[in-house]
């Protein structure tokens, strides 16, 4: 009992590492370039004046200021809870679970409410705004049940009837979506953060809590080949600078999300993630564990996959050898191999399973 308690307390406090840690990294070490330096992070994220949002779009491009021509920093997903820090015009500042920060439009966020005429014409905005849910709510939303999207498919009004005229909206692995009980096991009622509802197919999603649990149960061996799987299913989509879901993504992106999609909540950057697990000598590397590249700083990262070959996104999602002399070698200079799996309370910045993270569930 006291073992287990003793193990309950480090699950804790690494959750809550990861959730409100500090994160000033010097570089955002993501791809074949550096953006800006990371932001600070401190506690007063769990205070009771905060407010909170949730994302009601498949995936929301966050931008490093508030306008269209800003570079997009990162992504965040629908169903994801994300604190409200600050709003310019339309445009609202956020925190997502990683943490991260950027600027999202209003409208890819919930809950809103439509303007008045009168405010239309006093503020010069028109359709809906923001209304930004109190601490006490946002502990509502984590509290109810919810499924994960485990494969794309569209929400629709009725299974039985197609058309264009039949689709609430399309959503995409990763989604979260709130749930209604449903007595087919073939069809999933599902609630969209705005309120829309909707059905999808029962072999789309999974119940969230009993996903996390059961993937949070699952041994390393197996979890590390489910990982690799998940990656290997990506080979080919296109590179893209902040992307972090499937069809785009840039290389801490995709490792990030190939974890997250087996139940565990990694940093949001390479040069964050290098300060997840332990480190391991390059030729004792194995399938699951991610690989660091650069000169002096980390600037990439690759999931190894086993046999010395990585898979990462870089100008697009492919696979590449270490090995010298093998025609798909890739020579860039090795600076860590981190081992997570086994290892998930150790390094700075603890990786978390998603079951235990403050930012999903209540």
């Amino acid at each position: 009992m006291i073992v287990n308690k003793l193990r309950n307390t480090v699950v804790a406090v690494a959750a809550t590492v990861l959730f409100i840690a500090t994160l000033s990294c010097g570089t955002r070490a993501r791809g074949n370039s550096m953006a800006q330096p990371a932001t600070t992070h401190s506690a007063t994220s769990l205070q009771k004046d905060t407010k909170w949002a949730i994302v009601n779009v498949s995936d929301a491009f966050m931008r490093d200021e508030p306008r269209y021509g800003s570079e997009c920093v990162s992504q965040t997903r629908m169903g994801t809870l994300v604190q409200v820090l600050e709003r310019k015009g339309y445009w609202v500042r956020v925190k997502t679970p990683e943490p991260y920060e950027g600027w999202i439009n209003e409208l890819a966020l919930a809950p809103t409410r439509e303007l008045s005429p009168e405010e239309q014409k006093a503020e010069k905005r028109y359709g809906a705004v923001l209304e930004p849910m109190t601490l006490k709510e946002a502990q509502k939303y984590l509290k109810s049940d919810k499924y994960i999207v485990l494969r794309g498919t569209s929400v629709e009004k009725d299974l039985l009837f197609y058309g264009a005229d039949n689709v609430v909206t399309t959503v995409q692995m990763g989604n979260i979506l709130r749930a209604r009980p449903s007595k087919d096991a073939d069809v999933a009622n599902v609630i969209l953060p705005d309120g829309k509802e909707g059905f999808v197919g029962g072999n789309c999603v999974r119940n969230f809590r009993e996903w996390a649990e059961e993937e949070a149960a699952e041994p390393d061996g197996k979890k590390a080949e489910d990982i690799v799987a998940l990656a290997r299913s990506f080979l080919g989509c296109p590179y893209l600078w902040a992307g972090m879901s499937p069809g785009h993504f840039d290389c801490s992106g995709l490792t990030g999300f190939c974890y997250f999609m087996n139940g565990i909540l990694l940093p949001r950057d390479a040069s964050q993630q290098v300060k997840c697990g332990i480190e391991i000598p390059v030729d004792q590397m194995q399938a699951g564990d991610l690989v660091f590249f650069g000169d002096t700083s980390v600037g990439h990262v690759a999931l190894c996959i086993g046999d010395h070959k990585i898979i990462h996104a870089s100008q697009l999602v492919r696979i590449n050898s270490l090995i010298p002399g093998e025609k798909d070698y890739y020579g860039r200079n090795i600076l860590h191999v981190r081992r997570i799996l086994s290892h998930m309370t150790e390094g700075e910045l603890p990786a978390v399973y998603t079951k235990d993270s403050p930012a999903y569930f209540k």
